[in-house]
């Protein structure tokens, strides 16, 4: 627990050093996020003044400790959201994130994801490219995975996935992508006795591995803000072939489906139920033990909130989640969340889902730029034998 007491000091210090700055902060105003608070510390009154212009552009930036169970360590989270057009109401928000991590165990993370939309929302770019460094335990496979570690697995990897898809009509789109996980000096350290799953599962190769095909997506997409959605629906399925002909060193293939909706229930103020379906599975061939489905490891890192990330893991995923936010203040400066969430992993041999793990928690919000709507995150969940504390710019889904 020593990591999390550092990170937890540092965290508060730097938060309540901005208290002998309070006096000139007027916490009433409508118009309150964390910027202005850091504008009114660090710049000169005057400057206050100069009116803002309604850009396009608005750009987060926020370091924090980044506590995810044993992996407690230092993120930077880089957050750009952007118009490609001047109309705002037939041209959608874009949004691109940086989010490099290191941990007190090794790890050292950089991906970039984006999700762009040109203008009139007639093409969609959805892309994650990341480099990882990235030792991590493994827990064996299927439901039936144990509490602790059976091996910690070295491991570097390169992924790069680009979708495009094209507008058909409204807020429905179809299209094509190319996904690529490049992994490189893999290796286990046991340990138990006996063989671990990582070892049965791969039959004692440890050799490099290169899984690279095409992906078909349906997408449909009728949130107005991306990073903090209020309203609408969310649903994406993408199926990937790995081949040879892509490159592949093997074949398989696989679903990938993400279903969302948000509900407000109220027009003044943020109170909203937000609820999260998610399933992804491999099939048709033998993918890498790194490539299957695992939780915390769908793409942009958000499921398993009171998991630690690559607690189950299997050939497929079924992940239920619902969340209810609200406002603390009048103002939305303060918010929190309270959240549920249910998880399994199929038995390998069978597709079969026998085995459900629950978690529940609560966070904070605290606005941090009220031009897009970007909250800062602080989420802990808790599960049987297993907790998380989770640090972002973004809403978790």
């Amino acid at each position: 627990m020593g990591f999390m007491k550092q990170n937890l000091i540092l965290f508060f210090v730097i938060i309540s050093s901005f208290s002998s700055f309070s006096q000139k902060i007027d916490f009433r105003n409508n118009d309150l996020d964390m910027k202005q608070i850091l504008k009114t510390i660090f710049l000169k009154n005057d400057s206050l003044k100069k009116k803002e212009g309604q850009g396009k552009v608005a750009f987060s930036l926020m370091p924090a400790p980044d506590l995810k169970s044993a992996e407690g360590g230092l993120i930077v989270s880089f957050v750009t959201t952007f118009f490609l057009d001047e109309n705002h109401e037939t041209t959608k928000m874009s949004e691109v994130y940086f989010t490099p991590t290191t941990s007190f165990t090794g790890q050292y993370s950089f991906p970039i994801q984006s999700y762009i939309y040109t203008k009139d929302n007639k093409y969609n770019f959805i892309g994650d490219y990341r480099f990882m460094i990235y030792p991590q335990f493994t827990y064996g496979l299927g439901g039936n995975s144990s509490k602790d570690p059976q091996s910690e697995v070295n491991y570097q990897q390169i992924r790069f996935y680009q979708f495009m898809s094209r507008k058909i009509k409204g807020d429905f789109r179809l299209g094509l992508g190319f996904q690529l996980d490049n992994y490189k000096n893999i290796s286990e350290d046991s340990k138990i006795s006996e063989p671990t799953d990582f070892n049965l599962y791969q039959e004692g190769d440890y050799s490099n591995e290169l899984s690279s095909g095409i992906a078909f997506q349906a997408l449909y997409d009728s949130r107005k803000n991306i990073l903090n959605p209020t309203q609408g629906y969310y649903f994406e399925a993408d199926y990937r072939i790995n081949s040879s002909i892509f490159g592949s060193d093997t074949h398989w293939k696989s679903i990938y489906i993400d279903g969302r909706k948000y509900h407000s229930f109220s027009k003044t103020r943020h109170k909203v139920l937000a609820t999260r379906a998610f399933y992804w599975a491999v099939f048709d061939g033998k993918s890498h033990y790194l490539d299957l489905p695992s939780i915390g490891w769908d793409r942009y890192g958000k499921t398993g909130r009171g998991f630690t990330r690559n607690r189950y893991r299997s050939n497929s995923l079924l992940y239920l989640e619902t969340e209810y936010r609200t406002d603390i203040t009048r103002n939305g400066f303060l918010g929190a969340v309270f959240y549920g969430n249910l998880s399994s992993v199929s038995n390998l041999d069978t597709y079969h889902f026998d085995n459900w793990t629950p978690a529940i928690g609560a966070g904070l919000r605290i606005k941090w730029n009220k031009l897009n709507d970007c909250n800062l995150v602080l989420d802990y969940g808790v599960s049987k034998d297993d907790w998380t504390f989770r640090v972002g710019l973004s809403e978790n889904f």
